[in-house]
């Protein structure tokens, strides 16, 4: 139950950053005409503006558990932001398996050389950012030089939100090996397919880290309820010309039915999560069951609404200088922006308003994203020589 003093103008307030969040996404966007498509739904291009859009909302989700103490204290409408990062992170699993599927049935060669550009593009920018996370916190999470050392490769996790890129990585390692020395395409899938259902499984009966620095790999729901997005965004993607053509055959009905189902399942997933959840455990009852019966219907909730983005995007591309910037650092911004959560003094027991905190760590996250990117992109060219 939420508490917490009434202060209607800080409410508005807060709720302004969800609408320009979405403004940013929709500005300049062109819509089709009735009976048209569009060409560019789905592509790269529209990826990284999703993308883009999706990190800016995970801020706003990791912002609103800081000063709402994960929806204990009421802050108006923006509260519900609490229960959104789920929808926003399946996003990123859904285009990196959409993409990366994509780019090997139209790459030449693609498998050629794959660790050392692709593995790299993602691997560089998390070893530079956790060389910043050490600097910071090395005092209070730290204990030895050792660890020092391995916490730059993640273990610990010092930037909580990294567990994505450990999860990418390890997809993608897997994915390089089934493909490159398995023949049969269809069992290279499948193997793909059985690996991520293992490595989700893991993670559901490994439970939650009760360390005092809990930043232990796969432990917590965070790490396994999207990533199975990732094996829907490769099929989608393998199958794309018979599912686009099914949608936009059907496009009258398939939009406002998905969009009737996701807000049904949404409302039906809180009830699920309320009455089962990832945290029924104590001792001698790991709740493995309650945890399987929320991770289902999470699931079915994210492939709802990435059924609804897709939809939309046949007939809305989205194109403005704003999501174009973004788009080209959103992995950064996911990277560095739990940074300035942590350092500034938000939430209910700090000193900073909380319109200030917010505005705050969105304008230091993408000065600073900007700028690893810049470094980020030095550092792969000089690696891969591209």
């Amino acid at each position: 139950m939420t508490t917490g003093t009434v202060d209607y103008m800080t409410e508005f307030l807060l709720f302004l950053f969800p609408v320009a969040i979405v403004t940013i996404l929709v500005f300049g966007a062109g819509v089709k005409k009735k009976g048209e498509f569009s060409g560019e739904a789905w592509s790269l291009g529209q990826a990284k503006a999703l993308q883009a859009f999706s990190a800016l909302m995970i801020i706003l989700h990791h912002l609103v558990q800081t000063i709402t103490r994960y929806g204990r204290v009421n802050k108006g409408p923006v509260t519900i932001w609490n229960s959104f990062g789920i929808l926003f992170t399946s996003v990123f699993f859904f285009f990196s398996g959409y993409g990366l599927y994509k780019r090997y049935k139209t790459g030449e060669d693609y498998l050629k050389g794959f660790l050392r550009h692709r593995f790299l593009k993602v691997l560089i920018p998390f070893l530079l950012t956790n060389v910043i996370y050490l600097c910071v916190f090395a005092g209070d999470r730290i204990s030895g030089v050792w660890q020092g050392v391995t916490a730059i490769f993640g273990w610990p996790l010092l930037n909580r939100n990294a567990w994505y890129v450990i999860e990418l990585l390890l997809l993608y390692l897997a994915f390089f090996v089934f493909f490159r020395f398995i023949r049969s395409e269809r069992a290279a899938m499948i193997c793909l397919t059985l690996f991520t259902i293992l490595m989700i499984t893991c993670s559901l009966l490994l439970g939650h880290d009760s360390t005092s620095v809990n930043r232990r790999w796969f432990m917590g729901e965070w790490w396994y309820n999207t990533t199975f997005l990732f094996i829907v965004g490769m099929l989608v993607s393998k199958h794309e010309t018979r599912i686009r053509s099914a949608m936009e055959k059907r496009y009258r009905l398939l939009l406002p039915l998905s969009v009737l189902l996701f807000i049904g399942w949404y409302l039906l997933g809180m009830f699920v999560e309320g009455r089962f959840g990832y945290y029924s455990e104590w001792a001698g009852h790991p709740g493995y069951p309650e945890k399987l019966i929320t991770l289902l219907a999470q699931i079915v909730l994210c492939m709802l609404f990435l059924s609804v983005l897709l939809l939309v995007n046949l007939k809305v591309e989205f194109h403005n200088r704003t999501l174009l910037f973004l788009g080209g650092i959103s992995y950064e911004i996911y990277l560095i922006h739990e940074l300035f959560r942590e350092v500034l003094p938000g939430g209910p027991d700090g000193s900073m308003p909380d319109v200030l905190y917010v505005l705050l760590v969105y304008v230091l996250a993408v000065a600073a994203a900007w700028l690893l990117a810049f470094v980020d992109r030095k550092m792969i060219r000089a690696a891969t020589g591209r």
